[in-house]
């Protein structure tokens, strides 16, 4: 029963279709967002006044102390009138640094290749991305590149040599190692188990490469991975918890000291899933599953009513005999004993012998 009133909330909540990378890959010829910096400053505006558009799992906080203004010149002094593919290393430093905020111990949820669905988890979790922090919720799905001449190229952002070149190839890792860094108590990771063969846990991934190194164990003290497949994936390459790349990652932590755990397609994940597709085979597994539970819930709360109702029923009936069938009875016998007195004293004053002196002399 519960994984039915989820599906229904979940049916309205998940995206039906949508970019699986952290940073979004633009078609050729698309540049930078249009009206960007006012964008993103509004975004700013709109986070510090706890102003949640649909589906946002912000962490509102009233005493935030962050100046969007000043955010947006930290942004647009790294970018601005530069060239796109030589930013150099030292880039939007100060603007992920002076957009950093504390989070509380278990509630960080890293993704790889899993962005939608890890969305919607946090969501219903509470748990926050990336996305949900300040910074992630100013820069999400924006695309960003300089110009010399004329600060930001709308029309067309060139291919750099290699994407790390690039100015989104800077600043997610950047924004996403301060994340990682800032995390504590149990961590949670949703990872992708359809990759086409890829692993799950993949070398380049900024899971791996950025995230994972900052995760130490004197903040962190476990690490939960969700292996997530795709609704009809019976591929063979699909990885497993305890193999493959999956067993490098529990070497990794346990080499850091942190407890490692590993869940494949848990019913919270599955449910995500088949909000959208519900007759799919796993979905309809899923609910087949769902009503044995659903049928003993249901008879238990069948006999607890049951007695509710015979022990309330007993309770009348003795209010009854006390208050009211006692009562008559009590009051018929009082009538029976008074009536019964009457008729004695009247039988004794008819037996009275009359004194010869009363008889009167006719």
């Amino acid at each position: 029963m519960f994984i039915f009133l989820m599906l229904s909330l979940l049916a309205a909540l998940t995206p039906q279709e949508g970019d699986t990378y952290r940073f979004p890959r633009y078609p050729a010829g698309d540049g930078t967002t249009p009206n960007i910096l006012d964008l993103i400053e509004g975004r700013c505006f709109e986070y510090l006044e706890c102003v949640p558009p649909i589906n946002s799992n912000i962490e509102c906080d009233p005493d935030f102390s962050f100046n969007c203004t000043s955010l947006v010149m930290d942004f647009k002094k790294d970018i601005a009138y530069q060239e796109p593919c030589t930013l150099g290393p030292d880039a939007f430093e100060d603007f992920v640094n002076n957009t950093a905020q504390e989070f509380p111990p278990n509630s960080h949820l890293l993704w790889s290749g899993t962005k939608e669905i890890s969305h919607v988890y946090g969501l219903f979790t509470k748990r926050k991305t990336l996305e949900d922090s300040l910074v992630g919720f100013m820069m999400n799905d924006v695309a960003f590149c300089g110009s010399v001449e004329t600060g930001f190229d709308f029309r067309q952002c060139p291919s750099c040599q290699t994407f790390s070149e690039s100015a989104s190839g800077i600043f997610w890792p950047k924004a996403s190692a301060k994340f990682a860094s800032l995390a504590s108590g149990e961590v949670e990771v949703v990872l992708s188990a359809s990759n086409g063969g890829r692993p799950s846990f993949r070398n380049g991934s900024i899971f791996r490469s950025i995230e994972v190194p900052k995760l130490t164990s004197s903040k962190v003290s476990k690490l939960t991975t969700i292996l997530v497949r795709d609704l009809g994936d019976n591929s063979t390459t699909s990885e497993h918890c305890g193999a493959g790349s999956l067993l490098e990652l529990k070497n990794i932590m346990h080499e850091k000291n942190i407890t490692f755990s590993c869940e494949e397609n848990p019913n919270r994940i599955r449910a995500i899933q088949c909000a959208t597709n519900p007759r799919a085979k796993e979905c309809i597994d899923l609910f087949n599953s769902d009503k044995e539970p659903c049928s003993s819930y249901t008879a238990f709360i069948v006999v607890i009513v049951i007695l509710v109702v015979i022990i309330i029923v007993v309770f009348l009936l003795s209010l009854y005999y006390f208050c009211v069938y006692k009562h008559t009875k009590d009051q018929k016998y009082k009538t029976f004993t008074s009536d019964k007195k009457s008729e004695n004293r009247a039988s004794q004053s008819m037996d009275v012998p009359i004194p010869m002196d009363d008889i009167v002399q006719v």
